[in-house]
Parts: structure tokens; sequence; C-alpha cells
């Protein structure tokens, strides 16, 4: 509130008082606010024009950063709940096969003791030699899941690869014939590769049937199936 000193005459003062009072102050009414550095609060003061344009923007972008924040925070909401979905769906089909033919199948759960193993690798021997091809397979895969040799795991995966191709699935039978070679005492090793190769060759897929024919002439030069793959070279014109 703004005060200041006003000389008045005699004649105009005020006789009521008695006297005259030289330091008589009049208030005329004026109120006067410092000048602010900043925005005005409520109204009132006086703002600096760049520092008020500066704090809009300042404004605007922490509105913006806090609705992406909030978009980016219910998208993630929205994945977590998809990965949540899949991680369901994947046990459900774990639960549901017994053994996945596409799954890592180096390392057999042993469930069978090796007697039974045995039983079952003859069982499943019987049901190949009479063609019934998947109750082979369902007895070699319960020999994998035994206490059996590696030799015999070997020639389990060899014959399950047979099974499948009997059965007209060649992309699941070399699944299994391709597991043999990590059995090198398998007496059954080279006709795995023999009849991988072949049956590359049969999908079409010459380069892969090259591959094994000469994965085969490298493991076994001397051995009978050796000879067949170079013939089957020679046929593919693909010969060194």
């Amino acid at each position: 509130m703004l005060v200041i000193p006003l000389a008045i005459s005699a004649q105009n003062a005020d006789s009521s008082r008695g006297k005259i009072n030289k330091d008589f102050m009049y208030d005329l009414g004026i109120k006067i606010e410092p000048a602010r550095e900043s925005a005005p609060l409520h109204g009132i003061g006086v703002a600096n024009p760049a520092l008020v344009h500066i704090q809009n923007q300042m404004d605007s972008l922490s509105l913006a950063f806090s609705q992406y924040t909030d978009k980016t925070e219910r998208r993630l909401q929205t994945l977590q709940q998809f990965v949540d979905s899949l991680e369901v769906e994947n046990q459900r089909l774990i639960n549901q096969i017994f053994r996945s033919p596409y799954a890592a199948l180096g390392n057999p759960r042993v469930i069978y003791s090796k007697k039974e193993g045995e039983r079952f690798y003859q069982k499943g021997n019987d049901a190949y030699v009479n063609q019934n091809y998947q109750i082979a397979v369902d007895y070699f895969v319960k020999c994998i899941d035994s206490d059996l040799s590696g030799a015999l795991i070997g020639d389990a995966y060899f014959w399950i690869g047979n099974c499948y191709i009997h059965l007209k699935d060649e992309y699941l039978a070399l699944e299994y014939l391709k597991k043999v070679v990590e059995y090198p005492l398998c007496e059954n090793l080279d006709d795995a590769l023999f009849m991988s190769a072949v049956t590359y060759r049969k999908l079409g897929n010459k380069e892969m049937a090259t591959i094994f024919f000469k994965r085969l002439l490298r493991r076994f030069p001397e051995g009978q199936m050796a000879k067949l793959a170079d013939l089957e070279l020679k046929r593919l014109g693909t010969m060194d």
C-alpha cells in the first residue's frame, strides 16, 4: 500500500483535531507489487514473458512424457499378458505330448530299468517285423527312456527313424536318424547316415543329401554302405 505525505494548509486542516499536524499522511489506496522473475502466482504481479514461454514449454513436455509413460506401461502389460498366455499354452502342449520329436532329444529321461528297456527293445523289433510301425515307435521311445547302453539307445533312434519312413513322415524320420550319430558305438550308424542322405534326396534337398553321403564316406570309407554312397554321389553329379 502506497502512502505519501500530503501538505495541506491550515485552512484545510481538520479543526476537530484542535491542531495542525505537519506530518499528516494521506492514504491514496494504491497497491504496488514488485516485478516478479517468474510466472505470477494467482494473477498477482508482473511476469517475465520469456520465462513464461519456457515454463509453458516445460509443462507441455512434462504432460507429453506422462502420457507416453502411461501408454508404454499399458503396452508392457499387454505384452506380459501375451507372454503369460504363451507359457500356459506351452505347458499344455508339454503335458499333452509324451515326447516331442523336435525337442532336444540328447538327454533321455531314465524312467525304465535296463531290464525293462531290453524287453521294450525286443517288442519294438517284433512290431517292426510285423509292420506295426506305430506300435514299434512306442516301444523304441520307451527304450530311449530306459537305462540301456548308449549303443542300444542309438539303435532305438535308428529304428524309430525307419518306422517314420514307412509311415511316410520323412521330416520326422530325419529328426531321429540324425540323433544316431551321437552314439558312435551304434551298429547302425552307417545305415543311419545313408538313410538320412537318401531321405534328403527324396525330399529334393540335393545339398543335404550330398553332405550326408560325403559324411558317410569319411566316417566309413571301407564299409559296404560307403560303396553305395559313392554311387549315389556320382548319380547326383556332385562327386569332387
